[in-house]
């Protein structure tokens, strides 16, 4: 059987130029990094290679086909599972999180929170949620920090119920999730005595909450308990599953929404096609009204894969694997990389211009070649359909009450920048 092939040396030079000259020119790293990347995946003539990075190898995941392969299945001590460093850096936050977990505890833990969120359906929360986005977005944001805010009292809403938990703690969740990164799976953390706060707070609400009461996530999830199977019906699993919820609204759905607000405003012909949607689509407090906004939502969803807000995903071959005729050694650690698959201009010429309409097919081809904005397969986001709809609520609500013009020239054409010019998140209003 084959082998993917390996950067060696040489490549390691070339990085380390490419990351100089960046921070020479104060320009994003990430953009070396993909710069990189496409020219040793180039050289080296595979879409999948392993990067030797002396002190660990880790295979990089471009191919589509080898991505689906393993995306497809629920995660498993005998196939693939989450990366040692993903789960490394999660356990300080959460050791029982769906997305680090597998095999039984995965399955048990996936109804779980599919039960709660409700993917690929009308949420039985929708009314309330949309009246907690028309009271959050009344006055229009300013920029990036106001739709954090924002952001963040929908969420209290929506996870505990309106006036049911108090408001640190969406500074707490930024401050935890920052925490889950490299630096933690190698070092651990200093902010222990934060996440211990952040969890006698979570079994506080908890306790506190019953089935059936206000509408809220959490109410949803005292009563989604009762069908979670042993050992995983303990307070301390499931109470486990709320940071991921709470970080959707604050940080990846922030950033998707200031995102997709400044690409609209930068367009004119999008933001007229928007706006007309928008009236024409009735009461911004109707979940049946939201889904009308099909080209709003288009343009989210190309923002949100030029712009991905959640940038990669690893996981490890638990056992050997073979795919088209190479062997992935059993220990593998594998990463994805969305701004590298994402504007692969050999796969789709126009990757880096902003094109909606894309989208507006949902049999179209778009889905299949760009399928990770919310992971696909068994992995796929169990809260994408909340999300969207909050986030396209949010942006209607923005877009229907003020004029926005933001600070975002370099949007306005194509093809676009690499990254995300934060100017571009300053509105106005006018």
């Amino acid at each position: 059987m084959g082998e993917y092939p390996r950067t060696g040396v040489r490549d390691l030079v070339r990085l380390a130029g490419r990351l100089g000259a960046a921070k020479f020119r104060r320009a994003d790293p990430s953009e070396a990094l993909v710069g990189w990347l496409r020219d040793a995946t180039r050289r080296h003539g595979s879409a999948n290679i392993v990067l030797n990075l002396l002190v660990r190898r880790i295979l990089f995941v471009s191919e589509p086909e080898l991505s689906a392969h393993v995306l497809a299945g629920s995660p498993s001590e005998t196939s693939f599972a989450a990366g040692t460093m993903k789960r490394k850096a999660m356990t300080f936050l959460a050791p029982n999180a769906l997305t680090i977990s597998h095999d039984d505890q995965w399955r048990a833990l996936r109804a779980y929170n599919e039960a709660v969120l409700e993917p690929g359906r009308e949420h039985v929360l929708h009314r309330s949620v949309l009246a907690l986005v028309r009271q959050a977005f009344e006055r229009p944001p300013g920029g990036i920090d106001d739709i954090r805010r924002c952001m963040g009292r929908v969420m209290l809403g929506v996870v505990f119920g309106e006036g049911g938990a108090p408001a640190r703690l969406i500074d707490d969740i930024a401050e935890l999730f920052a925490e889950v990164g490299l630096r933690t799976a190698l070092f651990g953390s200093r902010k222990n005595a934060v996440r211990d706060r952040f969890y006698d707070e979570l079994r506080r609400l908890w306790r506190g909450t019953k089935a059936g009461e206000q509408p809220s996530l959490l109410a949803l999830a005292r009563d989604a308990e009762h069908g979670v199977g042993p050992p995983y019906r303990r307070e301390d699993v499931l109470v486990e599953q709320i940071p991921h919820w709470m970080f959707t609204f604050t940080h990846s759905g922030a950033d998707l929404l200031a995102r997709s607000l400044a690409m609209i405003a930068a367009r004119p012909e999008s933001l007229r096609r928007v706006r007309e949607e928008i009236e024409a689509a009735g009461s911004l407090e109707d979940a049946a009204n939201i889904g009308k906004l099909r080209y709003l939502e288009a343009c989210i969803l190309e923002t949100g894969r030029l712009y991905p807000p959640v940038v990669q995903t690893a996981h490890r071959s638990a056992g050997d694997d073979r795919f088209n005729g190479v062997t992935i050694p059993a220990g593998t650690e594998m990463i994805q990389y969305f701004p590298f698959t994402n504007r692969d201009v050999s796969r789709d010429p126009l990757a880096n211009h902003f094109r909606p309409d894309r989208w507006l097919d949902p049999h179209g081809p778009a889905a299949a070649q760009y399928p990770n904005l919310f992971l696909s397969g068994a992995r796929a986001c169990p809260g994408r359909s909340l999300v969207l709809l909050v986030i396209k609520a949010a942006a209607a609500n923005v877009l229907r009450r003020a004029e926005v013009g933001a600070g975002a020239g370099v949007l306005a054409k194509d093809p676009l920048p690499f990254s995300f010019p934060r100017e571009s998140l300053r509105f106005g209003t006018s």
